[in-house]
């Protein structure tokens, strides 16, 4: 079985307690553990789960020097779900809200975008096969065990995916710099939102099968948002046109 290292006290708290995934073991540091490092560990015992305690060195270098926190997990890899399956295990599909990534190739903007994601009620997250970062250790790293609480949908295929889901009633709106400001949007639901990359934005196909295209008016002469901040802005104002 191909496997996985997650790591990061967050991260790996959060895949201990969905219980989403088959989990292989903990590696923890030698060195006294404390904080959330130590809850991990108690944690991964009370569930059974083999914990080898490990010399920092040797922790560093499976998370390629990423800050893990003294707590590394090794994990089945988190699989994709297909769109049909996402929708019928979605509650209360009238007020669905999903977000689709279009071109975001940077694993420090995907990560957060899921946290937003998952904060703000996004109950999918659909990751095209071409031009979008995947599912990476940096990307779960920064995350921070949202990944857990959000279904992934992958398409190999961005466009057909956004044709199915109108077909299926959706709303589709895509975040670029010259649409209507985000919180004068009347927002219908079940809605998608395509967020595109910082610098091309939203490909040109995707941008035509849009209902609508949103912005987040800005001033103070920044050329544009980060994408994740665009992205949890852009959630927020519709989990407020929601309610």
């Amino acid at each position: 079985m191909k496997t996985e290292y997650l790591y990061g006290a967050n991260t790996v708290s959060e895949v201990l307690k969905s219980e989403k995934r088959t989990i292989i073991k903990l590696l923890a540091s030698k060195h006294s553990p404390v904080g959330k490092a130590k809850i991990v560990i108690s944690t991964a015992r009370k569930k059974g789960i083999k914990v080898i305690f490990c010399e920092p060195r040797l922790m560093d270098k499976i998370a390629r020097d990423g800050n893990h926190q003294g707590v590394i997990l090794e994990v089945a890899p988190i699989k994709p779900m297909a769109m049909v399956d996402a929708l019928s295990s979605s509650k209360n599909k009238k007020n669905l809200i999903w977000a689709a990534i279009d071109g975001i190739t940077d694993p420090m903007n995907l990560g957060p975008i899921i946290r937003s994601a998952a904060c703000f009620g996004v109950s999918a997250l659909i990751l095209p096969e071409r031009r979008t970062v995947g599912i990476t250790p940096i990307v779960q790293k920064t995350a921070s065990g949202a990944l857990e609480k959000i279904s992934i949908v992958r398409a190999v295929n961005l466009n057909q995916a956004i044709i199915d889901l109108k077909k299926k009633g959706f709303w589709v709106y895509g975040a670029d710099m010259d649409g209507t400001p985000a919180h004068k949007a009347k927002f219908a639901f079940p809605a998608l939102v395509i967020i595109g990359s910082e610098g091309q934005g939203l490909h040109k196909q995707t941008r035509k099968h849009c209902d609508e295209i949103i912005s987040i008016p800005q001033k103070g002469g920044v050329e544009s948002l980060n994408a994740s901040v665009a992205a949890g802005i852009v959630f927020y104002e519709m989990t407020q046109k929601k309610r």
